[in-house]
């Protein structure tokens, strides 16, 4: 999993507009054909392996981006799986195409000092960035759509009731035989709380969450679903801000809740919902034309499969 998820980042990283993940069948080292593979490399780097409307992707241009791309751990199964190897071309040709588009459009990268792969990408991004935002509508267009969506699935705008509280946990050994002790102490603590005592100065003496006790057991706001039940149970049962909870036992260990507040569920309104919907609409047309310019380089790039072949036989028994 982890070789495959390596092969995955490079991918993305060369291709800036991955259209799906990388399918990884392992790919035997004999020809299309059943012959066996070449033994001999093909030593000539300028081979061409692809071609399209920006020139060739050459043996060296390929190589060269693996080197970069591609972790040397990984290289060999990259080199033994032709939709990897199929891909990474495809998408250097493509990368080509868009690069092209871009220096004749006058488009520069946003690094002036970038060279040779890293300036090619750098203009791929820029120009899918310029053509991407040129076909986002004007903030009238945005706001019938947001519109449109509100109406259309009310249930998403609705906000779930929430609890805000604040705890102190008395951890548990691993096989919980201290339970008796550790329940003991809560109850302490308990009647600690009721006589007066200072909540968050118990907290950040005595709780085993750390991360809670430097706020004096603090707890973000949460709904139904987000916390150990036992616990979320109890939270909720509490109805007035200040109420005190008796221990409560959870996988964690003890648990001793005060609730600092309520809220209950709610639609949010369309006010408030508009500047998400806007921005889910500008990211859905740009991503839609990212990919779509993406595709159309892609589908000119045409592969020599003999080529191509060669090249990963040779790679991957070095690689070895």
């Amino acid at each position: 999993m982890n070789e495959m998820h390596a092969l995955r980042r490079a991918s993305a990283q060369l291709s800036l507009a991955v259209l799906a993940g990388l399918c990884l069948a392992p790919w035997p080292a004999r020809a299309a054909d059943g012959a066996p593979a070449p033994a001999a490399a093909v030593a000539d780097g300028a081979v061409v392996l692809a071609t399209g409307p920006a020139g060739d992707v050459t043996q060296a241009q390929l190589e060269a981006a693996v080197e970069a791309l591609v972790p040397g751990k990984e290289r060999e199964l990259f080199w033994s799986t032709k939709d990897s190897v199929l891909r990474f071309v495809r998408g250097l040709g493509a990368q080509h195409e868009l690069a092209g588009l871009a220096a004749r459009a006058g488009i520069e990268p946003a690094d002036p000092t970038a060279k040779g792969l890293a300036r090619e990408q750098a203009l791929v991004k820029a120009y899918l960035d310029r053509q991407s935002q040129a076909v986002v509508p004007d903030d009238a267009a945005l706001d019938r759509y947001a519109l449109s969506e509100y109406r259309a699935q009310p249930q998403r705008f609705v906000v779930p009731a929430q609890v805000h509280v604040r705890h102190i946990l008395l951890a548990l050994d691993k096989d919980g035989d201290n339970a008796d002790a550790v329940k003991a102490h809560a109850e302490k603590l308990l009647a600690e709380l009721r006589a007066g005592a200072d909540f968050a100065t118990l907290a950040k003496a005595e709780s085993a969450d750390k991360g809670s006790a430097q706020r004096g057991g603090e707890l973000p706001w949460f709904a139904h679903g987000q916390m150990a039940a036992e616990f979320e149970i109890a939270a909720f049962a509490l109805k007035q801000p200040g109420a005190l909870s008796e221990p409560v036992k959870t996988p964690f260990g003890y648990h001793i809740i005060e609730l600092l507040g309520t809220r209950a569920e709610r639609k949010l309104t369309f006010e408030e919902a508009l500047p998400a919907l806007r921005d889910q609409a500008r990211d859905k047309l740009e991503q839609s034309e990212r990919t779509r310019l993406w595709t159309a380089a892609l589908d000119q790039v045409k592969v020599d499969d003999a080529a191509l072949l060669n090249v990963m036989y040779r790679n991957a028994a070095a690689s070895r």
